[in-house]
């Protein structure tokens, strides 16, 4: 009988946790719903994806619980200068109607930015890859993983690029304790962008505010908090997968070497590369009826979490599920989630990490 009291709900690298991935496997195998320290978990890939879109599941976290969540409890102390009542305006955690109109906002700001995003990405990764070694790991994490991202994220909020340095001294923390310090080191930056945001180019800034001015999507309260939202989201979504991508390309030089003579295989790589590191190993709702799944019941008023980082790696769904194949296909993943609250940024984050990935294989010499 395995003993899951290490298990832990917070993070998990199925590349490196081995041991958090094997008990998640014991999971989907013996208890598909299972009750762990207060919440239910699940592990099926089945499960996991029919969860994700059942309305009765929501995104509201109980007062009680919101404290304890490392996410929340940075942005609570990121934005505690500002008023108590701001944590209502956090999109994220919120559910129909506000979650919609404030999604439609920056959905509508995205679509207008993707014709030339492709372009864009391309520039900033050639720049970034000509003055670096492409075959030396170090050069490649410092010269083109840390300012690649930033260089975007920037670009999407409609800020300068060089201010790309705000979003690596913020948000490249590696612990809740630096994360935290981030979030309330660039929350004065963009308040100050905030009020010089007739001056900005277009970007999701300028979209936010249009947003509190035009229709009353959004109040003035909720934009500075949903600002930081955003740009963490922009940011530190997609530097951990660029690094691991990065690192697993120049450590599997054949991989490399497929990509320059079959470009075509990008797209499926990248799809192989979301589902294989999870970054988002995980997810939580809140029943608002009693809700039957794998097997089981979740109560009204109770946590579900979901591991996506399971689900991705289930093999009942997944051949192989711990090799990667940069040409799976069908790679039906569910990193980005899925329902109303699916990551609206994905088409923009899997062209970010195509583009990029791209241009590193063309840099990249093999030996």
């Amino acid at each position: 009988m395995t003993d899951y009291e290490t298990l832990r709900l917070d993070r998990c690298d199925p590349s490196r946790d081995h041991a958090q991935l094997a008990m998640l496997h014991q999971l989907q195998r013996d208890r598909p719903l299972h009750w762990h320290k207060g919440v239910w978990v699940l592990t099926r890939y089945a499960d996991v994806f029919a969860a994700l879109r059942d309305k009765r599941l929501v995104n509201r976290v109980p007062e009680s619980d919101r404290k304890g969540l490392p996410f929340v409890r940075s942005i609570m102390k990121a934005i505690k200068r500002h008023r108590e009542h701001d944590k209502k305006h956090w999109f994220h955690y919120a559910d129909r109607p506000y979650h919609a109109d404030v999604r439609r906002i920056m959905r509508d700001e995205l679509t207008r930015q993707i014709p030339d995003l492709r372009q864009l990405f391309r520039s900033i990764a050639d720049e970034l890859l000509e003055k670096i070694d492409c075959n030396d790991e170090q050069s490649v994490r410092k010269g083109f993983v840390e300012p690649f991202p930033a260089m975007v994220a920037a670009e999407l909020m409609g800020l300068p690029r060089e201010r790309w340095r705000w979003f690596d001294e913020c948000f490249g923390g590696r612990n809740d304790d630096g994360f935290s310090k981030g979030l309330r080191r660039i929350e004065p930056m963009l308040g100050q962008s905030l009020a010089k945001r007739g001056e900005l180019p277009p970007g999701m800034i300028g979209a936010l505010s249009d947003g509190c001015e035009a229709d009353n999507l959004m109040s003035e309260d909720g934009l500075l908090p949903n600002c930081v939202l955003f740009s963490l989201a922009a940011y530190a979504n997609t530097r951990p997968l660029l690094e691991q991508s990065s690192v697993y390309l120049l450590r599997n030089p054949s991989a490399i070497e497929r990509i320059q003579r079959e470009p075509g295989v990008v797209p499926t790589a990248v799809e192989e590369f979301l589902r294989y590191f999870s970054n988002t190993a995980f997810c939580s709702r809140v029943a608002t009826a009693d809700v039957e799944i794998a097997g089981g019941v979740v109560h009204e008023g109770q946590r579900v979490t979901f591991a996506l980082a399971a689900a991705n790696h289930d093999p009942e769904v997944f051949a192989d599920p711990g090799r990667v194949d940069l040409a799976r296909q069908p790679n039906p993943h569910v990193a980005f989630g899925g329902g109303i609250h699916a990551c609206v940024g994905a088409a923009v984050g899997r062209a970010e990490l195509q583009e990029s990935l791209a241009c590193l294989a063309r840099c990249f010499r093999l030996r």
